[in-house]
């Protein structure tokens, strides 16, 4: 995270290379409704802006399945490239929910990674849900954020998951007509709006 998103303190957690890693919760009022939470939280993993990225850090995936107080993964069911590749997806997703742009390659990205997990009917203590289960317990992982990606789809809650076109942060839209473009207003969309009136007084084009 940077300066303009909240004091740094020197305990703040930092990369191998000394960057500020960040915070998947902010800001708190724009955090997604259920376990669509989770999927917000696992695609702001990395910090777009200064390129530090908790994931790509050793123990990197076990220490934010810790923090998010989920089960642990064995280390060697563990493929950090998977891993980054299926967030990526979810990213792109995710921008485009904010730019109108289809994004077929990251759907197509995220099937096939989901390809080796398997989904079986489960009896629980409010019905039936599916259960995802593959391989190694990494599918398990990948299908449980698959599953919720699907739900979200069906409560017409996934579009309004959106990657600020300034940063890159992922933050739920709550806004009535789905316009949201930025992560907040006092930061990405403060600066681009201070950016926008600068060009209007110069003259110069949008």
């Amino acid at each position: 995270m940077t300066a303009r998103r909240g004091t740094v303190g020197a305990d703040h957690p930092r990369d191998g290379r000394g960057r500020v890693l960040p915070d998947p919760s902010w800001p708190s009022d724009r955090a997604a409704p259920g376990r669509l939470e989770l999927v917000r939280r696992f695609c702001n993993t990395a910090n777009r802006e200064n390129g530090a990225d908790r994931l790509a850090e050793p123990d990197g995936l076990a220490s934010w399945l810790r923090a998010e107080r989920l089960p642990p993964l064995p280390a060697t069911d563990v493929d950090g490239g998977q891993i980054i590749a299926f967030r990526e997806h979810l990213h792109g997703l995710t921008r485009a929910h904010a730019t109108g742009e289809p994004s077929e390659p990251d759907l197509h990205g995220l099937a096939d990674l989901l390809a080796p997990v398997c989904f079986t009917v489960a009896a629980g203590v409010d019905g039936l849900h599916l259960a995802p289960h593959g391989p190694d317990g990494q599918d398990g992982f990948l299908g449980v954020l698959g599953l919720t990606v699907i739900d979200a789809q069906y409560r017409g809650t996934w579009p309004r998951l959106k990657a600020c076109l300034q940063c890159g942060w992922v933050v739920y839209d709550s806004s009535k007509n789905r316009s949201g473009r930025w992560c907040s207003m006092t930061a990405c969309g403060g600066r681009e709006h201070a950016r926008t009136y600068r060009r209007r007084r110069s003259g110069w084009p949008r």
